[in-house]
């Protein structure tokens, strides 16, 4: 049996906060701009490229604060409806591609987890993969049951691969308060996912291992390795599947098309999860600042990275624990985090991080017995 002390399963929560908010911060400036104007204006990113302000929000992180509402009022026992109960009496009108459709769907009657794929088209976007912190967060240790609340949040918005990235982060940060190396992190949480043969997202994963350890000094040849990769996959193999609704399949047809082919593809989980796989592994060399290294060079990759950032800085702050994350990178935070839900517009991080510890513990307790003992 695993054993984690109080004090030291809040440090990790924190550290993972800590790590998400910063990497933000890093992330935000350099979202969806053109990698060859984030080379020109930005050059090599080694700190926050703008100076951080305290009333920014980010509309990422909104979705895991209302399943912390839910997972208060129902603990372990909360479904799918209930969180998705929390987006319509919690969140504001700023919500986008597959959030934004199930809202839609949600409002109309139509519940997880037809929610997340009546309509939907942009099924497998990043959004579920964004918001997967806080199941590995409650579930140190305990990859499976991360995996299973994952599975569950997933569906609201998503279907497939989509639901696939909120796995696999979510089983990386559950696995980060016990392993320290992050490539066997990586390479352990993939056996949570359908296999190479079934799964596309299982293959980038894999696709991003081998090119790292092609071009271990590089990560720029790397990333154009993997766009090339990426732009085979989006123009040859994906479909629409699983994807029923009212409007004609044609119609449908054409805006996956329009989603998979314009630059609204840079939202997908596919190269997405690529550049973070990438970017922990390149991470890794610096020893003494991985998170921020790691975090940096995610933004240097360009697509949607302040979603890439906060996730790497979710991973790597539960690895480390916020007493081992270098000053530079926490300090500036001011222990101040704001977000689109109403009545929670603005926090401590440090609070934040306490609830999910207090709903982490009793999560362990009922869900994870023989295998981790909180102390």
């Amino acid at each position: 049996m695993k054993e984690l002390t109080s004090k030291e399963y809040f440090n990790k929560v924190l550290g993972s906060w800590l790590g998400r908010v910063a990497g933000d911060f890093v992330g935000a400036p350099v979202e969806f701009v053109p990698y060859p104007t984030i080379i020109e204006k930005y050059g090599n990113i080694e700190y926050f490229p703008k100076p951080i302000d305290l009333d920014y929000v980010n509309d990422d992180e909104m979705y895991e604060i209302c399943a912390l509402v839910a997972l208060e009022k129902h603990g372990s026992k909360v479904t799918a409806k209930d969180i998705a109960q929390e987006w319509i009496n919690l969140l504001y009108t700023l919500n986008f591609t597959a959030e934004k459709i199930a809202i839609k769907n949600i409002n109309s009657g139509i519940w997880p987890p037809k929610s997340g794929t009546y309509n939907n088209y942009y099924y497998d976007a990043i959004g579920a993969q964004m918001r997967a912190d806080i199941w590995g967060q409650i579930s140190p240790g305990c990859p499976e049951v991360a995996k299973r609340f994952a599975e569950m949040d997933g569906s609201i918005s998503h279907a497939g691969i989509g639901i696939e990235g909120e796995i696999y982060l979510a089983v990386l940060i559950s696995h980060a308060f016990f392993e320290e190396k992050i490539r066997l992190n990586i390479e352990n949480s993939l056996k949570f996912l359908p296999s190479n043969s079934e799964s596309y997202y299982t293959q980038m994963v894999e696709k991003a291992i081998n090119l790292y350890d092609l071009f271990p000094d590089d990560f720029r040849k790397a990333r154009e390795n993997l766009i090339d990769y990426w732009d085979d996959v989006r123009k040859n193999k994906l479909v629409l599947t699983g994807v029923k609704g009212s409007q004609s399949e044609s119609l449908l047809q054409k805006k996956r098309k329009r989603f998979l082919h314009t630059h609204t593809s840079g939202v997908h989980v596919l190269p997405n999860i690529g550049i973070i796989i990438l970017s922990l592994l390149y991470g890794a060399q610096d020893e003494k600042d991985h998170l921020g290294k790691s975090i940096c060079i995610a933004a240097m990759m360009g697509l949607d990275t302040d979603c890439n950032c906060g996730n790497i800085g979710a991973v790597l702050g539960a690895q480390l624990g916020a007493k081992k994350i270098l000053p530079k990178w926490k300090d500036p935070l001011q222990d101040t985090f704001a977000t689109y839900v109403k009545e929670h517009e603005k926090w401590k991080i440090t609070e934040l991080a306490q609830r999910i510890t207090n709903v982490g513990k009793l999560i362990v307790k009922e869900k994870c017995k023989g295998k981790i003992f909180i102390l």
